[in-house]
């Protein structure tokens, strides 16, 4: 299925996604204890920040009327779309890989979360492609690799597939040609996706579970 099409919106609704794991990692872990009060000795817990609480209400949303969230497409996710396929195309010309496209993949164990890779390369590897509007963001990217803040979604997206390797691609065809693509090989961080990625979708997902479970009761 194509990403962005009906059919996409609709296999991914109601689901934790990678796109949106920086997301599900916006809180804050607590530390220490409780120094006084009620509550003296106990430890402190963590707190959702407003990203991870306005996405529990948009997968709630989802879950509660069968319908995808609307999307509201600005110009530069429209660049983004429009250019994603000159940049797998210039990546395969670069690399001689060939990459097969894919729609939504679920986790074949964790049936909540899901990703949408770019590409799928060989029986390992994946492509994740970053097209930005704004070049001043791809000439960051040429100058100091791939931005942090993309981390989460491309180990995420390994989660997912069990793959080994995930190709991050930022790409931009107004460049020099020297300058127009930019890729970074990112390994599969076990550690990472065990004790950070896994829990926060899991305590998530439970957050999830238990409001819905109390906006039925009130229903009943």
């Amino acid at each position: 299925m194509e990403q962005n099409s009906p059919e996409w919106c609709a296999a991914r609704a109601g689901k934790i996604t990678a796109s949106r794991m920086c997301d599900v990692l916006a809180y804050t872990i607590g530390e220490g204890e409780f120094k006084s009060g009620p509550r003296k000795g106990q430890p402190r817990p963590s707190l959702d920040l407003q990203a991870r609480r306005d996405y529990i209400g948009d997968i709630l949303a989802e879950i509660l009327t069968g319908e995808p969230k609307a999307q509201t497409r600005a110009k530069t996710m429209d660049w983004g779309h429009d250019v994603e396929a000159a940049a797998r195309a210039a990546y395969e010309a670069e690399t001689g890989q060939i990459v097969e496209l894919a729609g939504f993949v679920l986790h074949p164990g964790i049936e909540y979360l899901g990703c949408s890779p770019d590409g799928l390369i060989g029986a390992d590897g994946q492509l994740q492609i970053k097209c930005p509007a704004n070049p001043a963001i791809h000439v960051a990217t040429l100058s100091g690799g791939m931005p942090a803040e993309h981390m989460p979604q491309v180990q995420a997206e390994m989660l997912v597939t069990g793959r080994g390797w995930n190709d991050f691609v930022s790409f931009d065809p107004r460049m020099p040609l020297n300058c127009r693509l930019y890729i970074e090989r990112v390994h599969r961080d076990d550690a990472y996706i065990n004790d950070r990625l896994i829990p926060s979708c899991a305590s998530l997902w439970e957050s999830v579970q238990s409001l819905l479970e109390q906006l039925r009761q009130r229903a009943a």
